[in-house]
């Protein structure tokens, strides 16, 4: 048991170190969107994220398949399909919370779009990654039993 827990330790400091390289993607093609047509409203905002989460989860799906699930990566129609309906799923429930978020700031702060995008953001990110670490690691990418 102490070795499938420190395993499975492992995958997630790895999905971890990846999530890293997919939050500077993320955040910054987000902040770049921003920076080039600022918004207060939450519909542009989520159509920043949309494009935003498109580019991270390509570099989610290169990274996993390279490095964290490796081993489990088979790049078949099966695998594929999956790790899409893991991406559009990351997309879906990431703009949700953003877009709750992102109203919520709107009717009770006056921050700028700027620091508003970006904390809704944060919101949205950390459940959505969360979850798909969760959908990889029990569906896409779960260890095949050894046939007999």
């Amino acid at each position: 048991m102490r070795g499938s827990q420190k395993q499975a330790g492992v995958k997630y400091a790895q999905f971890s170190a990846v999530g890293i390289s997919n939050m500077l993607v993320d955040v910054g093609v987000l902040n770049l969107l921003l920076l080039l047509a600022p918004t207060g409203s939450p519909e542009l905002l989520v159509l920043c994220n949309v494009a935003a989460l498109i580019l991270a989860n390509a570099n989610s799906y290169l990274w996993n398949t390279m490095w964290t699930f490796r081993e489990q990566a088979h790049h078949d129609g099966k695998q594929v399909g999956l790790f899409t309906a893991q991406g559009l799923l990351n997309v879906a429930v990431g703009s949700a919370l953003l877009w709750l978020a992102a109203n919520g700031l709107r009717a009770y702060t006056d921050l700028s779009p700027w620091l508003s995008g970006n904390t809704a953001k944060a919101i949205s990110t950390v459940v959505a990654s969360t979850m798909s670490f969760l959908f990889l690691r029990l569906f896409v990418f779960r260890r095949q039993e050894a046939r007999p």
